[in-house]
């Protein structure tokens, strides 16, 4: 047995196959921002975007667009699926490997279905579209958690200990940050590029989804190639699935965690959407603004990566999680307090200051929001697996993704609400406003919410039950 394959039988990786492991995150990552951040602006566009309102924004049941009504189905389609996958996958016993043989049946709807997104069949606001919409956002939901909770279950079995959870994640992070931070930035550049070259708007966003797609698919086909987890040393999970799905529920510290997870992910997830909005209404300024408004984060998320591993081994994972959340939602909710200007005019340079100040320090925060949370899940699956005696990495994310793939689609409904209820133009501009003070608060629910879980009881059974186990 070669070096190479010693080390993945003890569920280790080189740093060449570290590498090509991480290189997948920001390729699920990019596909679910071409269906969230670029979706939204596409089929709910904001005034001067040079594109037709593709949905109804009629407002129904009180806080219900057709936008919205589309992602909270596909959301809930979703997070039925996500315990399915991930029992089946901590089950499985495939010679293609456990984790990796979900990976090859993923990749390619994943990537490709939202590239389909930017053709609908249906005339503008028709039901046609609205149907089209539905189900092709449910179709890729299905596909995306085929790919994605069993890729993040691989992390505790990479990395062993907590230490090197965190490296991995850091890796993890460092690597696939930039690019999903560029990304954000890119994908606004290149319709401005695509406009320049002549085409209208509708066309240059399609060509801009079609090469995203493609980037992402050379992403996310790396694991694949990286890993075979069909030599890791893993006892697969032998419950049913109701028993494996109420022995994870019946996890107290489990569900703390995941309560927390759900009011931050509900908050933090109209971030992003909200950059081009931003733009355009309270500032004045088009696309390649808000591309370049993305790189005001840049300073902050270089000096996060290079400290958090200090923050962490200083204060801890716990702290560190809600000190990091508490810097996004405080630097979220003064947006609400902004008046909207025109380049040049009253004002204007007032709200280029607030807004480039705040986009900067928010990234002080993203290193630790995209690492920590995958450390603390994995504390609680070696707890599990201390008391099991099997790996069952993938029914927690899966029961994860249960409870929070929902709320992702109802962050965006909530998103479509505000913007459609309240308006999105400089003549009304108060949906836009208000997603700032919004998001920001339920952040800093979601800061509190995890000051609950016990950290330190964690580790000391954990602790506990190996040492009862030598």
């Amino acid at each position: 047995m070669s070096n190479s394959e010693k080390r993945e039988d003890a569920g280790l990786l080189t740093f060449r196959q570290q590498l090509l492991f991480v290189i997948g995150f920001p390729g699920w990552v990019i596909t679910g921002s071409i269906v969230s951040s670029i979706g939204i602006y596409f089929y709910l566009p904001p005034e001067g975007a040079g594109l037709q309102v593709l949905v109804s924004e009629e407002v129904f049941f009180g806080v219900l667009t057709a936008y919205g009504l589309a992602r909270l189905i596909g959301g809930i389609v979703d997070s039925l699926a996500d315990p399915f996958v991930g029992h089946y996958s901590d089950r499985s016993r495939s010679r293609w490997g456990r984790r990796r043989i979900f990976l090859i049946v993923g990749i390619v709807p994943m990537v490709f279905i939202p590239a389909a997104l930017f053709f609908p069949p249906g005339e503008p606001q028709s039901f046609d579209t609205f149907l089209f919409l539905t189900i092709a956002l449910a179709m890729y939901y299905i596909f995306f958690t085929v790919y994605v909770a069993p890729y993040l279950a691989l992390i505790p079995e990479i990395a062993k200990t907590e230490k090197a959870r965190v490296e991995l994640s850091r890796l993890r992070s460092m690597v696939g940050g930039p690019i999903i931070m560029a990304y954000g930035v890119l994908w606004l550049a290149g319709i401005d590029f695509f406009k320049g070259q002549g085409m209208d708007a509708t066309s240059a966003i399609q060509w801009v989804v079609i090469l995203s797609c493609v980037f992402s698919f050379i992403c996310c086909i790396c694991p694949i190639l990286a890993v075979d987890d069909s030599k890791f040393e893993s006892v697969p999970s032998e419950l049913d699935m109701r028993s494996a799905l109420l022995t994870t529920m019946s996890n107290r510290p489990f569900m703390i965690y995941l309560f927390a997870q759900i009011v931050f992910v509900l908050g933090s997830s109209m971030s992003g959407p909200a950059i081009p909005y931003i733009a355009r209404v309270i500032l004045g300024r088009d696309e390649g603004f808000a591309a370049e408004l993305g790189l005001a984060m840049l300073p902050g998320i270089l000096i996060g990566f290079a400290v958090i591993h200090l923050v962490v081994a200083k204060i801890g994972t716990k702290r560190s999680l809600i000190l990091t959340i508490f810097i996004l939602g405080i630097t979220m909710i003064p947006y609400g307090l902004l008046t909207p200007s025109t380049p040049g005019g009253p004002g204007d340079t007032l709200n280029l200051v607030v807004i480039v100040g705040l986009t900067a320090i928010k990234g002080l925060a993203i290193a630790g929001i995209m690492i920590l949370p995958t450390v603390i899940l994995g504390q609680l699956i070696d707890l599990d697996e201390s008391n099991t005696g099997a790996n069952r990495a993938a029914m927690y994310y899966g029961v994860q993704g249960l409870f929070t793939k929902w709320v992702y689609a109802a962050s965006a409904a909530i998103l479509s609400f505000l913007l459609a209820a309240y308006g999105r133009s400089a003549a009304e501009p108060l949906g836009v406003l208000l997603i700032g003070p919004v998001a920001g608060g339920l952040c800093l629910v979601g800061a509190i919410l995890y000051a609950f879980y016990p950290e330190e009881e964690i580790r000391r059974r954990v602790d506990q039950l190996d040492r009862s186990q030598v």
